[in-house]
């Protein structure tokens, strides 16, 4: 009898454990890798931007924008086709050399909204 109440008394302690501490939820997306990088100065003209995040993203409701030269905002299209859940390609028009400000706002796989910017310049 003495061991099915210790034994009994382990699993409850395990059991209130558990819903005491849960698990971790997954972190929001953040950025861990770009093409260019950030504070990049590129002396060939990219074709597109690459954003790679920690976690997968939800592309459709992702958006990237581009700041170039005298703060003009300039148009891109979404991004383009890819088959990695955590990567965004964005095609970009000829740009000409100056700095550049590139915007990106994600909604992450855990639900939540992550954002943020970083800089890269085009060689004259």
């Amino acid at each position: 009898m003495g061991r099915l109440i210790q034994a009994v008394s382990v699993l409850l302690c395990a059991i209130v454990f558990l819903l005491v501490h849960p698990k971790p939820a997954p972190g929001h997306a953040i950025i861990v890798e770009s093409s260019p990088a950030s504070g990049e100065v590129v002396s060939h003209l990219p074709s597109h931007i690459t954003l790679r995040f920690n976690s997968r993203i939800e592309k459709a409701l992702s958006k990237v924008t581009l700041t170039g030269p005298g703060n003009r905002l300039l148009p891109l299209p979404r991004p383009a086709p890819d088959r990695a859940p955590d990567r965004l390609i964005v095609p970009l028009p000829s740009l000409e050399p100056g700095p550049y400000l590139v915007a990106w706002k994600v909604f992450s796989a855990d639900g939540h909204v992550t954002q943020g910017v970083f800089r890269f310049s085009v060689a004259r």
